[in-house]
């Protein structure tokens, strides 16, 4: 019963709009353009609060906006991430899959923290991917310029059914 209700207040929690409403954006001077710098605020001002445990519920709004955009080829990937000042996407190994992101807006001239910190953009490539490849999978980080590198590194590992 108390699984239950823990759901119900979860769901209360939630705000109710989808990716589509975000989409209208009603700027006509400023318009949809943010600065890196107060996404970073935006960002690293929620994990301070949250705690930097709660990288996995960032990991999975990444994924499941991933999988919303719908995207169908590595190609679109790349499009995406620049044309939306995410990074410069690379694929840099085919087998293992991993992909690189340069000039990342979350990480790129930041110190080295100690530890990847890139939870959002990991799942925003896992969500493409599941689209793309028609397979589950898990995105990991293993190289971040938070971590001293001049690049973000992800490894896909395809998860089996």
């Amino acid at each position: 019963m108390k699984i239950l209700q823990k759901e119900k207040i979860e769901q209360k929690e939630r705000i109710n709009i989808n990716f589509d409403d975000l989409d209208d954006v009603d700027r006509p001077t400023l318009g949809r353009s943010v600065d890196a710098v107060l996404f970073r605020v935006l960002k690293f001002s929620m994990l301070n609060y949250l705690g930097f445990s709660k990288n996995s519920k960032i990991y999975s709004a990444g994924k499941s906006f991933g999988k919303y955009l719908g995207v169908k080829s590595i190609e679109e990937m790349k499009e995406f991430f620049k044309a939306f000042g995410i990074g410069i996407l690379e694929v840099v190994d085919e087998n293992p899959l991993k992909i690189r992101i340069y000039e990342c807006i979350d990480c790129s001239g930041l110190p080295n923290t100690g530890r990847p910190i890139c939870f959002f953009e990991a799942g925003i490539i896992a969500g493409m991917l599941e689209n793309i490849l028609n397979e589950s999978v898990h995105v990991n980080e293993v190289k971040c310029h938070a971590t001293g590198h001049d690049y973000c590194e992800f490894e896909v590992r395809i998860l089996k059914k």
